[in-house]
């Protein structure tokens, strides 16, 4: 059914037979992401692994990083064991510096993922910015190397809509396709519960709740349309969040309508990580300029310094 789609991806089409072939010749298997991992990440991985192992059951596989605790329910980490040159597969992370995981491990490393590939590290790269998430490319994937789907079950049909459905928004975003549909249709044929971990994914505490609030009296927006909002750590420390919390609600400002471009900048230790969106402004060059990069309308940057907040203000409005 979805055979007809891979001419259209070229790095799919190139490279699935290579893939499954590594697989096939690895008798142990590490699966990594990207750190502060969003429903994407782990959707991808963990649907992955499941896919794998459905595939080849006596093949050792094993999907790895820190735990993120608002996405627990989508399924849990590995414990790291002591592995003898496994393949690595990286998936939904750019560049190296973002993988939550030691790549040096691997006899081989395969990239796999939907964010422009300016950092191609893996022997195999399959990295196609037109579909609307990476756990959307894994189902591809397994489409492209069974008959009707056959080595997807209801486990890695949960965890693939699960991140889908994180990545578009809900299918809000400009990044749902047709296709993105149709392969969420497919995905609905399998025994989950997807109303249950929509729920979870979008559950919040009183304190979440309540910072909303703050989001709301806090913000900043210019004349032109850039919206922006600093989070310092004593504000962490009285809503009791961690970052990667707080910045899953960076999208709450869509919704105004004089809101062009807008990002989340809070801080993290010694760094400032900002969480940067747009309706319709392309401002992953501007993302690239500050050290960052990401999809043309929704992207992230690492910034030293609280200064260069103003300095990033100045160059978004410079794209309206």
């Amino acid at each position: 059914m979805f055979t007809e789609y891979i001419n259209g991806y070229p790095t799919l089409k190139d490279n699935y037979k290579a893939l499954i072939n590594k697989i096939n010749t690895y008798d142990e298997i590490i699966i990594l992401r990207h750190v502060r991992p969003d429903p994407d990440a782990i959707g991808a991985q963990l649907g992955l692994k499941s896919i794998i192992q459905h595939m080849f059951p006596n093949k050792k596989v094993a999907a790895l990083g820190d735990t993120e605790p608002s996405l627990s329910f989508l399924g849990e980490m590995d414990t790291a064991v002591a592995v003898d040159q496994p393949l690595v597969i990286v998936v939904d992370t750019a560049n190296t510096d973002r993988i939550d995981g030691d790549v040096s491990m691997g006899a081989e490393v395969i990239k796999i993922d939907h964010h422009p590939n300016h950092d191609p590290y893996g022997a195999i790269n399959i990295v196609e910015t037109g579909v609307s998430s990476t756990s959307e490319l894994i189902f591809l994937l397994a489409s492209a190397w069974g008959f009707d789907n056959d080595y997807i079950n209801d486990e890695s049909a949960r965890l693939l809509f699960a991140g889908i459905v994180g990545d578009t928004g809900r299918f809000l975003f400009n990044n749902t396709t047709e296709l993105t549909h149709k392969v969420v249709a497919e995905l609905k044929r399998f025994k989950f519960e997807a109303a249950k971990d929509m729920n979870e994914m979008n559950k919040q505490s009183l304190e979440q709740f309540k910072f909303k609030g703050h989001l709301i009296e806090a913000f900043k927006i210019t004349d032109k349309g850039v919206l922006s909002i600093y989070i310092d750590e004593p504000t962490l420390e009285k809503y009791g969040l961690s970052s990667n919390e707080a910045s899953m609600h960076v999208n709450i400002y869509r919704e105004i309508d004089e809101a062009k471009i807008w990002f989340m900048a809070i801080e993290e230790n010694d760094e400032i990580r900002v969480r940067l969106r747009a309706k319709d402004t392309v401002i992953n060059d501007v993302a690239e300029r500050f050290g960052g990069g990401g999809h043309p309308l929704a992207s992230g940057i690492t910034l030293k310094e609280k200064e260069e907040v103003q300095e990033l203000i100045k160059a978004l409005e410079s794209k309206l």
